[in-house]
């Protein structure tokens, strides 16, 4: 076997041009592949990531009613029982945000528009998504404020600027009115846009006396220690908790649409890479076929000096082999400092497409995924495809006829 090893690692670089040809091939359907599902896998993580960050966070302690009827008449009453039993999961879990929301409508002189108003605690909304940060007039709340932060989006719409008033009207617990008269201390920019054009952040405080409800939450968002263990700490709470009235959700239960709505994108996704992979293996196909048409005279040359055929399908298999290891390699190379660069400088959409990935709901940048996934599963693949087409050589030296017939 070391003598087959050798030859067909001898053989690829008797022609290097032919050889350096055929990896290139390689290379570069590696390249397009790793690019193309990085772009795909980026934007789902991205998507993934704020809505986790900005609305469900990983874990949700509800109202059992909550998730059907998310009306703040089904929030949930955060006493000391709901703190011990929080407690117990104090190695596993990192922090917890308590969260009050509901539905009210945002008025000033004259523009009304519908808007969803959240009431946080600032010091730990910003240990899950430093929500401060994205100020871009103003300041944020804090805890004893009176004021109102609002989302930029919302703001344009409402044509808001820092010290207006907002008149905010809605539905408050068990059919009390929900109305109060707000000044606009800060204006924030969100990087999801349908929060941007429709969120009003107030203190806890706050928005608890404007929903008429003292110590409730709409939900409280458990962040564990490993995210991995999110369903784990979920179950483990459900028995703790008291199924009458509480229930734990994990995110992909709270965005299931979300999730339906990526898989449909990745199932076209996989389309295109198809078209992708088909179009690679053609591509392949016809260098190495083109390449045993060539060496025909070598191989009648190695049968006449008592070569056995099996022998030099070996060889042959082994070359595809060596020759598509080599494209695999030279192109995760080669597409790990483009993919780098676009996961840390992503790109920034404009015009009509940035309008349009904004109506749908979506950040209008494309990012790149760094996923060891992206670079090994689409790896595999055209290695795969490789190792397949190398049967064509295989094939042609059991069907080689050692002397041509003329008529």
């Amino acid at each position: 076997m070391k003598i087959l090893l050798t030859l067909a690692w001898r053989n690829l670089w008797r022609n290097k041009r032919r050889t350096i040809i055929t990896i290139s091939s390689v290379f570069f359907a590696v390249i397009l592949s790793i690019l193309f599902f990085s772009m795909e896998q980026g934007s789902h993580e991205r998507m993934t990531e704020n809505m986790v960050r900005y609305s469900t966070g990983y874990i949700q302690i509800q109202d059992v009613l909550h998730d059907e009827e998310p009306s703040i008449d089904n929030s949930l009453l955060f006493d000391d029982d709901l703190r011990e039993i929080l407690n117990t999961f104090e190695d596993e879990i990192d922090y917890y945000v308590p969260r009050i929301q509901s539905f009210a409508l945002a008025a000033t002189d004259d523009i009304t528009r519908g808007s969803f108003v959240i009431g946080v605690d600032p010091q730990k909304e910003a240990l899950i998504n430093n929500v401060a940060d994205d100020i871009v007039k103003g300041r944020f709340i804090d805890i004893d404020s009176e004021g109102i932060v609002v989302a930029e989006g919302l703001a344009n719409i409402l044509k808001l600027e820092l010290g207006d008033t907002l008149v905010l009207l809605g539905q408050g617990f068990q059919g009390a009115t929900a109305a109060g008269k707000y000044v606009v201390e800060g204006i924030v920019k969100l990087n999801v846009p349908e929060l941007n054009n429709n969120s009003i952040y107030m203190a806890i405080p706050a928005a608890q006396w404007f929903f008429m409800a003292d110590d409730r939450l709409t939900n409280l968002i458990i962040m564990p220690v490993n995210p991995n263990h999110t369903h784990q700490i979920a179950e483990r709470l459900n028995d703790k908790l008291d199924s009458e009235w509480y229930i734990a959700l994990t995110w992909d239960i709270m965005l299931a649409d979300l999730i339906k709505l990526m898989e449909f994108d990745m199932a076209g996704t996989m389309v295109l890479l198809m078209i992708l992979y088909i179009v690679i293996g053609f591509g392949l196909f016809g260098t190495i076929l083109t390449m045993m048409i060539e060496r025909q005279k070598e191989f009648r040359l190695l049968f006449a000096v008592g070569m056995k055929r099996a022998k030099l399908a070996v060889v042959c298999l082994l070359e595809t082999i060596f020759i598509s290891l080599a494209g695999v390699l030279v192109g995760i190379i080669g597409a790990i400092p483009i993919v780098l660069y676009f996961f840390y400088n992503p790109i920034q959409l404009t015009g009509d497409m940035a309008e349009a990935m904004m109506d749908y709901g979506f950040e209008p940048i494309m990012p790149f995924s760094v996923d060891p996934a992206v670079f090994y599963s689409q790896a595999l693949v055209v290695l795969a495809i490789s190792i397949v087409v190398g049967i064509a050589p295989v094939y042609k030296v059991y069907k080689l006829k050692l002397i041509s017939e003329k008529k």
